[in-house]
C-alpha cells in the first residue's frame, strides 16, 4: 500500500511517508496556537450535536415507479407516505423530543451552525437531563402501545397501503388479495424474502402474492412488535470538535471569544 499524498495536508508522521522533506504538522508554529486555543475551548465547553433516531416510522408507495405492467392497473396513482402513527400522535413524540432542546438557554449554552456550545459546568446535568427525557419517551410509548395497541397500528398502516393496490388494481390483474392480514404471515415472508435475498427490482409483478410481498418489502424496516420499535427509539448527544484550521490567527481565553468565533464561521 502506498501512501496518499495531499499537499494541502500536512503529516504527522513524515518519517513513515517516504518523503522526509514533507513538513511536520507538529513543527509549525500555526499548529501549536490551533491546539492551545483547542484545548482552552474544551476548558470552556464543547459542541454538541442531538440525534434522536427512531421515533417517526413511514414508507412511500409510488406504484407509476415499479415495474408493474400498465394493463393491471386502473390508472395512474398519486405516491403516498403512510405513517405508522397518526397524527395526533406524532405530534406528541414531538413534544416529547423538543423537551431535549429546551434544555439549552442562555445561562447554560448559545446555539452555533456546529451545534449548541455547551458550558463545561453544564455537562454532568445535561447527561442526567438526557437520560430523564430517554425515560420519559420510553414510558409514553409503553404506556401508549402496550396491550397489543402497537399491534394494530402496524396492521393498519400496513392494510392502506395494501388497499391502495386493490383499490389501483385493473379486473386484468392476476392478483389475489387477502381477507384478513395477520402478524404471523407478515413475519413468515418477512423471513422468506430476507432468506431469498428478495428485493422490489426482483418481485414478479404476475405473481399472484404481488402485492401482499409489496408492502412486506416496503415495511420490512418498520418494527413489528413493541419492544423492537422501543428499542430503536434513542437519544444520542454527539460532543463536537472544530477543525483546527478555524483556531490559527486567533486567540481564545473567554467564552465570548467562541461567540465570535462561531458567528465569523456562520
Amino acid at each position: 500500500m502506498s501512501p496518499k499524498y495531499n499537499p494541502n495536508q500536512l503529516s504527522i508522521f513524515p518519517e513513515l511517508s517516504g518523503d522526509i522533506s514533507t513538513p511536520s504538522i507538529a513543527t509549525i508554529p500555526e499548529f501549536d496556537i490551533a491546539l492551545g486555543n483547542l484545548i482552552k475551548m474544551s476548558d470552556l465547553g464543547a459542541f454538541i450535536q442531538i440525534n434522536i433516531q427512531g421515533i417517526d416510522k413511514s414508507y412511500s408507495l409510488n406504484l407509476n415507479e415499479l415495474h408493474i405492467t400498465s394493463d393491471f392497473l386502473q390508472k395512474d396513482t398519486t405516491p403516498v407516505t403512510v405513517h405508522l402513527f397518526s397524527q395526533e400522535i406524532r405530534n406528541e413524540l414531538k413534544k416529547l423530543t423538543y423537551e431535549v432542546k429546551s434544555f439549552f438557554n442562555r445561562g447554560n449554552s448559545f446555539n452555533t451552525s456546529f451545534g449548541y456550545f455547551l458550558f463545561r459546568s453544564h455537562f454532568p446535568r445535561w447527561k442526567t437531563y438526557l437520560k430523564e427525557c430517554q425515560q420519559t419517551i420510553n414510558d409514553y410509548i409503553s404506556t401508549t402501545f402496550s396491550g397489543g395497541v402497537y399491534g394494530h397500528y402496524f396492521i393498519d398502516h400496513f392494510q392502506k397501503g395494501y388497499d391502495l393496490i386493490k383499490k389501483t388494481a385493473d379486473v386484468r390483474a392476476p392478483w389475489v388479495f387477502r381477507e384478513k392480514i395477520l402478524l404471523k404471515d407478515i413475519q413468515d415472508l418477512r423471513h422468506e424474502l430476507l432468506e431469498g435475498g428478495s428485493t422490489l427490482s426482483t418481485l414478479t409483478p404476475t405473481d399472484l402474492e404481488y402485492p401482499f410481498q409489496l408492502i412486506v418489502l416496503k415495511t420490512m424496516h418498520i418494527p413489528m412488535v413493541l419492544h423492537q420499535y422501543q428499542a430503536q427509539v434513542q437519544l444520542h448527544s454527539v460532543f463536537k470538535t472544530i477543525h483546527l484550521d478555524y483556531l490559527v490567527g486567533i486567540e481564545i481565553n473567554t467564552i465570548e471569544d467562541v461567540r465570535k468565533l462561531t458567528k465569523k464561521l456562520k
